[in-house]
C-alpha cells in the first residue's frame, strides 16, 4: 500500500496564496488621514469631470436633419441654380444657342436677297437677334424658374451624384440623397414659417424615414453607407441616434434664432458656470506642466 513519506507536509490552500493589495493609492492606504484622501477624493473627481467635460466640448456638433455645415455636396449642385447658363424645362444653352444662330443667319441671308448687302442693315439685325438670345436666355434661365424646377433640378443632380448605374433610383444612397435635398427644400421653408406644423412633422417623418434607409445600407454594403454619410455631411452617431423635432433640438441648431424654448433653472446655470470654471483650471493646469516640462 502507498504511504505518504515522513517529509512531506500537507500545505494549506489560504498559506500558499500571496497577499493581495487591491489598490495602492493614497485615498485607499488606511494610514493617511482622512481628511487628505477626502481632499485627494475630490480633486479627482474634479479633474474626471474636467476631462470629460473637455471631450463633450471638442465633440463635433452635427444637425441630424441638414447634417454638418456647409456641406460640400449641398453647396456644389445649390450653386447650379445659380448658374445663368442652367436652363429650365430641360433646354440646354448650346440648343438654344443654335437655334438663335440659325435665325439670325436666315434673317441676314433674306434681307441680303431683297435688299442686297448692307452693313448698317446688318448690324441693325445682329444687335436685335443678340437682344433677343438675351431677353429668351433671362426668361428659360433657372433663376427665374419655379422652386418645384428648382427642386426637381437638384433631384435630377443629387441622383447622378448617387446613382451605382445609368437610371438607377431605388438604392439606399440614392433615396437618402434625394431625401436630403427635399429636407434642406422643407427646411428652409420651415426657417421662414415657424407655425407651419405640417411641414414640421413632414421634415421629421423625413429624417426618421433617412435615418431607416441608412440603418439598412449599413447592414448590406458598410462601404457604401461610409461614402454616403460622409457625402451627405451626416455621422453614424446621428444616424442611429433618436430622432424628434423638439424644443431641445430647436434650442440646441438655432433654428429661429432668437428663440428660446427650454427654460433653464438656477441649479442647471450654476452648474454650467461649475463647469466652465472647472475646464479652465484643467486649460491651466495643463499649461503649467508644459511650461515645467
Amino acid at each position: 500500500m502507498f504511504k505518504l513519506s515522513s517529509k512531506i507536509k500537507p500545505v494549506s490552500l489560504f498559506q500558499a496564496q500571496p497577499t493581495r493589495f487591491f489598490s495602492t493609492s493614497l485615498t485607499a492606504q488606511s494610514n493617511v488621514p482622512k481628511t487628505v484622501r477626502t481632499q485627494l477624493t475630490a480633486e479627482r473627481k474634479k479633474k474626471n469631470i474636467a476631462i470629460q467635460s473637455s471631450k463633450i466640448a471638442q465633440k463635433e456638433k452635427v444637425d441630424p436633419v441638414l447634417g454638418r455645415p456647409h456641406n460640400a455636396f449641398m453647396t456644389r449642385i445649390k450653386m447650379e441654380i445659380e448658374e445663368p447658363n442652367i436652363l429650365a424645362r430641360g433646354y440646354q444653352i448650346h440648343e438654344i444657342e443654335k437655334l438663335l444662330h440659325g435665325a439670325k443667319e436666315a434673317r441676314l441671308l433674306k434681307s441680303e436677297v431683297t435688299l442686297g448687302y448692307d452693313e448698317v442693315t446688318a448690324k441693325k439685325i445682329a444687335s436685335e437677334e443678340a437682344e433677343k438670345r438675351e431677353i429668351i436666355r433671362r426668361i428659360l434661365t433657372i433663376k427665374n424658374a419655379s422652386n418645384k424646377e428648382k427642386e426637381d433640378l437638384l433631384t435630377s443632380l443629387a441622383l447622378k451624384e448617387f446613382a451605382r448605374f445609368e437610371g438607377d433610383t431605388g438604392s439606399s444612397e440614392v433615396q437618402a440623397a434625394v431625401m436630403t435635398v427635399d429636407l434642406y427644400n422643407l427646411m428652409e421653408h420651415v426657417k421662414k414659417h415657424p407655425q407651419d406644423l405640417v411641414h414640421i412633422r413632414k421634415a421629421r417623418m423625413l429624417t426618421q424615414k433617412r435615418q431607416r434607409i441608412l440603418r439598412y445600407l449599413k447592414r448590406d454594403n458598410p462601404e457604401r453607407y461610409f461614402y454616403t454619410i460622409e457625402k451627405l455631411g451626416l455621422t453614424d452617431e446621428v444616424v442611429h441616434a433618436e430622432f424628434n423635432f423638439d424644443k431641445k433640438y430647436m434650442q440646441d441648431f438655432n433654428i429661429w434664432p432668437g428663440r428660446n424654448f427650454l427654460k433653464v433653472s438656477e441649479a442647471e446655470l450654476e452648474a454650467k458656470k461649475r463647469q466652465k470654471r472647472a475646464e479652465k483650471k484643467a486649460v491651466r493646469r495643463a499649461l503649467s506642466q508644459r511650461t515645467t516640462e
